[in-house]
């Protein structure tokens, strides 16, 4: 852009006061009044490149991409260094899923501003559009190194996760997405979803609950909640027979119970030991290497994850355990 670097005069002081106000009508989402401040900034300075830029929004918001680009392009002429020109001009190209063309202007805003969060948190979806989630997850952890409080760069973060199969991942980090943001359905969606292809369907069926609460007309976690209630009552009943089963006697399946009661109440060591002692009656009893494997995998002990892994795999029925084979096979894959 060799017209960048002609010599623009600087803006008359009624022009940034225009730019202002404008700039604060399209806050309030009055864009008529914004347009009037931005067009009588315009005759007092018509190069000044931020009046422009507030075209160009104006005109996205009303759903006039092919003016707004023109505006932003316009900005950009007279101000190559204009961070938020680029940046819009990259949702617009997003918009038409021109992948690559958004990809390079929230690059081009970033190297403006290196602390342009919004273009970085675009560079991201551009990176994921572009079949790229390792480039889009390395933007959004740069980007909650800066700012941890920001729940969309969780939420996308999970989904990349969900996508690559790391239910645990997904779990975790969609968990803070909607810790930050109660209110975010899309995150309480895809967490249920994410407990189900964990195995987890009690935890899946609160969690649709939950997305409900936030819309009552939500119609996947509607239809996934009836789901997620039957093979959560499914679950409960075979806990509830190998309870049975073990009451009052030193058999693997008590030990089991033991561990998950242990679990229940946070008691992480008593659930260790548990499961150890489950496995000195039966070392072939599939649920206690599992669950020594959830153990050391929260613990980042991954050497003892991946044996008891490799154990419970050697010992598990694939049609009884599905979900718990698969998570494992990943595992020892990765």
């Amino acid at each position: 852009m060799a017209a960048g670097c002609m010599s623009v005069p600087a803006p008359h002081p009624r022009a940034l006061e225009c730019n202002e106000l404008c700039a604060q009508y399209i806050t309030m989402g009055n864009l008529q009044a914004a347009e009037d401040q931005c067009d009588l900034g315009i005759q007092f300075s018509p190069q000044y490149a931020d009046l422009w830029v507030n075209k160009g929004v104006i005109a996205f918001n009303r759903g006039q991409d092919a003016k707004a680009k023109e505006y932003l392009i316009k900005a950009l002429r007279l101000n190559q260094d204009q961070a938020q020109a680029y940046n819009n001009l990259g949702n617009l190209y997003m918009k038409e899923q021109g992948f690559g063309k958004a990809h390079d202007n929230f690059q081009r805003a970033l190297r403006v501003n290196p602390d342009y969060l919004e273009a970085r948190y675009n560079l991201a979806l551009a990176f994921k559009a572009l079949n790229q989630p390792d480039k889009a997850k390395k933007e959004l952890r740069t980007l909650l190194h800066v700012r941890p409080d920001l729940a969309d760069a969780w939420a996308q973060l999970g989904q990349i996760a969900v996508e690559e199969g790391e239910n645990e991942t997904a779990i975790e980090t969609l968990t803070k997405a909607t810790q930050l943001d109660p209110k975010f359905t899309a995150a309480w969606l895809v967490l249920g979803n994410a407990f189900m292809e964990a195995g987890k369907p009690c935890e899946a069926k609160d969690t649709f609950s939950s997305c409900i609460e936030t819309d009552e007309n939500f119609a996947q976690c509607r239809n996934n909640i009836i789901v997620a209630e039957r093979k959560c009552k499914l679950q409960d009943k075979a806990l509830d027979d190998v309870k049975a089963r073990a009451a009052g006697t030193k058999t693997p399946e008590g030990e089991y119970s033991v561990a998950i009661q242990a679990r229940e109440k946070g008691l992480v060591n008593d659930e260790e030991r548990a499961y150890k002692r489950c496995l000195k009656y039966d070392p072939k009893y599939a649920l206690c290497h599992y669950g020594l494997y959830e153990l050391f995998k929260n613990r980042s002990d991954e050497k003892n994850a991946s044996v008891a892994c490799k154990n419970f795999l050697k010992f598990a029925s694939e049609t009884e355990f599905s979900n718990q084979v698969a998570t494992c096979k990943q595992y020892v894959s990765d």
